[in-house]
C-alpha cells in the first residue's frame, strides 16, 4: 500500500506562494542592476572628455589672474568682450572640429561627451550679452540719470574729474573745423575774438587717482590744423566721457560727430552739419545751411537763413523761422513741428509723404494726426492711418489717405483740389463765393451732405456728389470709400504770402516758440 501525500494546510500555503513571489523580484532586480552597469560600463567606455573645456578654464584662470593683478585693465576687457564675444564661439566650434577629424579614424576611441560643453556655450551667451547690455546702457542712462549717466560706470570707482584748456589761431577767412567726440556733449558758440579756444571736461571712473591721471593723458583732445581750419579728435575710452565747449569763429563752418551726448551749436555763420547717434541737437542762429543726422534723440533749429536738412531716426523734430528749405527724411516716433518756413518742405517717412511749397503758419505731425494751417500749394499729402486737417490752404491740394478723415478748409486763391479717402470722412469747406466744380462719391450707406445746390445721387450702390457752383472755375475730386462726405460754406479767406522774418541783430535775445503738447511715445 502506497503513502499518501502529507496535507496542507492554508497558511503554509501562503508562505510558500511569499517565498517564490519574493525570490522571483530578486532575481528581477539582479537583472535590472546588471543591465544599468552593463549600460553604464559601455557608456563610460564608449564616450571620452573633451579638452576644449579644460582649455577654456585655463584661459579663464590665466585672464582672471591678470585682472586681479592689475596687468588687464578689466574695463578694456569686457568692453573688448561686449564686442568680440562671438569670436569665442567660433574658437571653441574650431576646437571641437578638430577633435572629431581627430577622432574620424579612430573608431575605437569612442565619443566625446558634450554635456558640459554645451552649459559652458550658454554661459558664454549670457556673459555676451550681459557685457554688451552694459556697455550700452552706460551712454544710455544719460538719459535717465540725474548725473550725465555715469552711474553706470560707478561699480569702477569713484569719478575724477580734470579740466583742459586749449586755444588755437585758424587762419582760413572761413575755416572748417571738424570736431569728433565719441562719449560727452559738445557745445559750439561763435568766439569774440575771430579764434578758436577749447574747454573739455574730462570725467573718468576709476579706483585710484593714479590710474584716473593715466586716463585723462590719454582722453586729451587731439588738434590737427587743416587748411587752415582745424580736427579736433576725442580718444575713446571705457568708463570715461568728456564734454567739450568750443568757440570758433563766427564765419566758420563746424561738422560735428557725438557718439553719446547732447550737441548746441549758436551763431555760426559759415553752417553747421551734426551727426549724432544718441542724444539731442540743438542749433540756433544759423546763417548757413543746417544738417542734422540723428539715431536717437530730438533735434531742433531756430533762426537759420539757409537750408535745414534732417534724416534718421529720432524723437521730436522743431523748426522755426527758416528762409530756406526744409527736408525730413525718417521715421521719428515724437512730434514733428514746423513754424514760419520761408520755403518749400519735403517730409518722407515709411507711413507719410508731404511737400508743401510755402508754409505761412504751423504744421504738426505726429502719430495719428496731421495738422496744417495757412499754406500754399500745390500741398501733397499721402498718409496711413492718420486724422489730416488742414486749414486756410490756398491753390491746388493733393490729398490720398486711408484709415483716417480728411477735413480741409480752403482760402484764396483757390485751386484744383483731390482727395482720396479709404475709410474715412471726407470733409472740404469752400468760401461761400467761390466758384467749382465737383465730383464726389461714397458708398451707399453712407451720408452726403451739401450747402451747395449740387446733385445728389444713387448708383450701383454708390452715392455721388456732382455739379457746378458760380461760373464753375476750380475742380474738386472728392471720394471715399467708407466715409460720409459733406461740402460746406465757409468764410472768404485769403492766404497772402509774405517775406520770412528776417535774423534778430546782434546781441538782441532771439525769440523761441512752443510746440503744442501732444503725445510722444508712437512711431508715425
Amino acid at each position: 500500500m502506497g503513502t499518501t501525500p502529507p496535507s496542507w494546510t492554508s497558511r503554509e500555503a501562503r508562505w510558500q506562494a511569499k517565498q517564490a513571489a519574493r525570490a522571483q523580484r530578486d532575481q528581477w532586480k539582479a537583472q535590472i542592476r546588471a543591465q544599468r552597469e552593463y549600460y553604464r560600463t559601455y557608456w563610460r567606455g564608449w564616450h571620452r572628455p573633451t579638452f576644449v573645456g579644460p582649455m577654456i578654464l585655463l584661459t579663464i584662470g590665466v585672464i582672471a589672474l591678470l585682472i586681479s593683478t592689475g596687468k588687464v585693465d578689466p574695463v578694456e576687457f569686457w568692453a573688448w568682450y561686449a564686442r568680440w564675444w562671438p569670436m569665442l564661439l567660433i574658437v571653441m566650434g574650431g576646437l571641437l572640429l578638430a577633435e572629431h577629424f581627430l577622432d574620424w579614424n579612430r573608431p575605437w576611441g569612442g565619443r566625446r561627451s558634450m554635456g558640459g560643453i554645451v552649459w559652458l556655450v550658454i554661459l558664454m551667451i549670457c556673459l555676451g550679452w550681459v557685457s554688451r547690455e552694459g556697455h550700452l546702457m552706460g551712454p544710455f542712462s544719460w538719459e535717465f540719470s540725474g548725473d550725465d549717466g555715469d552711474n553706470f560706470w560707478n561699480w569702477m570707482g569713484a569719478e575724477h574729474d580734470n579740466d583742459v584748456q586749449m586755444d588755437q589761431t585758424l587762419t582760413a577767412a572761413k575755416p572748417v573745423v571738424s570736431i569728433n567726440d565719441p562719449q560727452g556733449d559738445i557745445t559750439v558758440t561763435a568766439s569774440t575774438d575771430n579764434q578758436m579756444h577749447l574747454r573739455a571736461h574730462q570725467m573718468v571712473h576709476r579706483d585710484s587717482d593714479s590710474e584716473a591721471q593715466k586716463i585723462f593723458a590719454q582722453l586729451k583732445p587731439k588738434v590737427e590744423a587743416s587748411g587752415g581750419g582745424a580736427v579736433i579728435t576725442v580718444p575713446e575710452k571705457q568708463g570715461a566721457r568728456v564734454d567739450l565747449t568750443l568757440e570758433l569763429p563766427a564765419a566758420a563752418f563746424a561738422t560735428v560727430t557725438a557718439g553719446h551726448g547732447d550737441v548746441t551749436a549758436d551763431g555760426l555763420n559759415g553752417g553747421v552739419q551734426v551727426t549724432d547717434n544718441h542724444g539731442e541737437v540743438k542749433l540756433e542762429d544759423i546763417r548757413g545751411d543746417a544738417q542734422g543726422h540723428i539715431d536717437h534723440g530730438d533735434f531742433s533749429a531756430h533762426n537759420v537763413q539757409g537750408r535745414v536738412l534732417v534724416d534718421g531716426h529720432g524723437d521730436d523734430v522743431t523748426l522755426s523761422q527758416i528762409q530756406g528749405s526744409v527736408t525730413i527724411n525718417g521715421d521719428f516716433f515724437g512730434d514733428i513741428h514746423l513754424e514760419q518756413i520761408g520755403s518749400d518742405i519735403h517730409y518722407h517717412s515709411s507711413q507719410t509723404s508731404l511737400d508743401i511749397p510755402h508754409l505761412q503758419g504751423a504744421m504738426t505731425l505726429d502719430k495719428s494726426d496731421l495738422s496744417l494751417s495757412q499754406a500754399m500749394g500745390p500741398v501733397r499729402v499721402i498718409a496711413r492711418s492718420k486724422d489730416i486737417d488742414l486749414t486756410q490752404i490756398a491753390g491746388d491740394a493733393h490729398i490720398e489717405d486711408s484709415d483716417g478723415d480728411v477735413n480741409i478748409v480752403t482760402a484764396n486763391p483757390l485751386g484744383n483740389i483731390q482727395i482720396t479717402d479709404h475709410t474715412g470722412n471726407v470733409i472740404v469747406t469752400m468760401p461761400e463765393n467761390a466758384s467749382f466744380s465737383v465730383t464726389g462719391s461714397t458708398s451707399g450707406d453712407e451720408a452726403v451732405r451739401t450747402d451747395f445746390p449740387l446733385k445728389m445721387s444713387t448708383d450701383g450702390g454708390r452715392q455721388t456728389l456732382e455739379g457746378s457752383v458760380g461760373h464753375g472755375g476750380v475742380q474738386l475730386q472728392l471720394e471715399t470709400d467708407h466715409g460720409n462726405l459733406e461740402l460746406r460754406k465757409g468764410e472768404n479767406a485769403t492766404v497772402a504770402l509774405t517775406p520770412p522774418r528776417p535774423p534778430s541783430p546782434p546781441g538782441e535775445p532771439a525769440k523761441h516758440f512752443k510746440a503744442p503738447a501732444s503725445a510722444k511715445t508712437e512711431e508715425e
